[in-house]
């Protein structure tokens, strides 16, 4: 994502709307707590650095809307997981 893309989404909100964050993994049907969130402001681009804390399992409609999703995802064949770079993430 770009900077730009980024300001364009956020410009579809008010500019007193909340801003929500869902730590999750869908393929495991987890979700993880928010602690903090860092803006780092020094290297050039934004960044965002979440601290996540506790972990926990999605409930029965978040995981329906997890399969559903998965049922009519198109396309997906070739694009990249995280889990195509265990050097990154291990």
């Amino acid at each position: 994502m770009k900077n730009s893309e980024l300001k364009e989404y956020l410009n579809t909100f008010p500019d007193d709307a909340p801003i929500s964050l869902i730590l999750s993994n869908p393929r495991e049907r987890k979700l993880y707590e928010c602690v903090d969130v860092l803006f780092i402001t020094d290297q050039g681009q934004p960044i965002f650095c979440i601290d996540v804390g506790q972990e926990s399992d999605m409930d029965a409609e978040m995981v329906a809307a997890c399969e559903e999703d998965e049922r009519n995802a198109e396309n997906l064949e070739g694009q990249m997981e995280i889990t195509d770079f265990p050097e990154v993430f291990p």
